[in-house]
């Protein structure tokens, strides 16, 4: 018996945080060895299966991987089939690398130069830009970073929020950048287990709080609302010091380098991300793009459908459009927010 013939068809996949590979069956092979590298040079053995498949279940996610794969039997072994390198993420997760390859296949351009890997890159991060943009505006709390929690100072009415760079009001470290405010809170009697929640101030209502007979008791300043001025939230009137303010908000997104960095935030809504940047490649091409614009536009309407829960309970507004009281002048005593405290 001599030595097999190296194994045909070799796939690689990867889901779960987790490897597959697969191969045709060789003929005379009794063990097809396995082995893993994360250079493409120096490569460790793994395992020597008996049927034509592996499962590598010991990869690190976020880590690229190199397979090489062999069909052997008594007379030997045969030459080693070296794979792409492939890098494994969780479920509905993707790195940039695996995007850029399946966006690339759909666009059917796996092999053309015309459209450049840094290009194609930039393609993958605008789609991923407003695939997030989409999605944590049709759903209500899609993705929140971690609450940030500041304390006033009895000055100011103008306090910073998170930008993710410049650590304030007593970070240690910088907390994420925020993309979209979704709600603040106040803390009472100068603590921050007991909060409630702030309204916005319509801008029309700007000077409403500003010569209140009483503007604090024993909970601290009450009638206090805000408004976002910059990357600042403005406070009406100015609170007292040491109140608690609790900032619920989502995250700005990081950009997509390295062809291992994950595409955060949007699991499950990958396949936006691959048609829009195939789109994207084509458009350079000038290359009919109807198909894949009707995929995306079905993608979008899926997206929209399914978000039964939208951001409807507070809509940002110029001035008010209806009473609270059903009776009296506009602006009056009974007015939504009046003249009182919450």
């Amino acid at each position: 018996m001599a030595a097999p013939s190296a194994p045909n068809n070799v796939n690689v996949q990867q889901g779960n945080g987790q490897v597959y590979l697969s191969w045709d069956i060789t003929a005379g092979a009794l063990t097809y060895p396995v082995a893993r590298s994360t250079d493409g040079v120096t490569f460790t053995a793994l395992a020597a299966p008996v049927v034509a498949s592996y499962l590598d279940t010991t990869a690190v996610v976020g880590t690229t991987y190199y397979y090489q794969i062999q069909a052997a039997n008594g007379d030997g072994s045969s030459t080693a089939v070296t794979t792409e390198g492939i890098v494994p993420s969780l479920s509905g997760n993707d790195c940039l690398g695996s995007l850029r390859l399946q966006a690339q296949q759909r666009a059917d351009r796996v092999n053309s130069n015309f459209v450049t890997l840094p290009e194609w890159n930039s393609y993958i991060n605008q789609s991923y830009f407003e695939l997030y943009d989409l999605l944590v505006t049709v759903y209500e709390d899609y993705y929140m970073a971690d609450v940030f929690t500041f304390q006033t100072n009895g000055t100011d009415s103008k306090y910073p929020l998170p930008n993710g760079v410049i650590p304030s009001l007593g970070e240690s470290v910088p907390a994420k950048g925020m993309y979209k405010l979704q709600g603040v809170d106040l803390g009472i009697a100068n603590n921050d287990n007991a909060w409630v929640t702030l309204k916005k101030f319509d801008f029309i209502q700007r000077n409403r709080y500003i010569y209140p007979n009483i503007t604090s008791t024993f909970l601290g300043v009450f009638n206090m609302r805000y408004r976002i001025m910059g990357n600042n939230l403005l406070f009406i009137p100015t609170p007292a010091a040491g109140q608690y303010v609790r900032v619920w908000y989502v995250p700005r997104m990081e950009r997509l380098l390295k062809d291992t960095d994950m595409a955060d935030g949007v699991s499950g809504w990958t396949e936006y991300i691959i048609v829009d940047a195939a789109i994207k490649a084509l458009e350079k091409e000038e290359s009919d793009t109807s198909l894949l614009m009707a995929q995306k536009a079905a993608l979008i309407d899926r997206i929209n459908s399914s978000a039964m829960n939208r951001d409807i309970g507070q809509p940002d507004t110029i001035s008010p459009t209806r009473r609270s009281d059903g009776g009296g002048n506009y602006g009056g005593p009974g007015f939504d927010g009046g003249f009182g405290g919450y």
